[in-house]
């Protein structure tokens, strides 16, 4: 496609959309497509992250889950650095993030069963 004197084509990297622009309207316009990625990519982001979070209220289900899975794994935490040893040793996975939003997914931690503190996002690194 070519464009005509005084335009310009810009093709977005996550749709490979072309869009011819006036050059001067350029700058207006490349800060509108440059914020519809943005969005674009985080909500899609998001959306993904939603499908692989999976909830695990017992050792067997974190494995079931991270094994089947490979996403995250949302599961109670007691704290202890043993637990978290442990878990990293039978699933490969370790805590990524304690969330500012908690959720109470059970009172006892998955791993020992002791009071839990935080509920915490697991997951493998790759």
């Amino acid at each position: 496609m070519i464009s005509k004197i005084g335009e310009c084509i810009v093709v977005r990297r996550d749709t490979l959309e072309k869009i011819t622009v006036k050059l001067d309207e350029l700058d207006l316009k490349l800060q509108g497509i440059l914020d519809d990625i943005h969005n674009s990519m985080f909500e899609a982001c998001k959306k993904r992250i939603e499908e692989k979070t999976q909830v695990a209220k017992t050792l067997e289900e974190f494995e079931k889950e991270i094994n089947e899975n490979q996403g995250y794994i949302k599961a109670m935490w007691c704290g202890d650095e043993k637990c978290e040893d442990k878990i990293k040793e039978l699933t490969g996975a370790r805590s990524r993030c304690i969330p500012f939003k908690q959720e109470e997914l059970s009172d006892t931690c998955v791993c020992c069963g002791k009071k839990a503190k935080h509920m915490v996002m697991w997951a493998r690194q790759y």
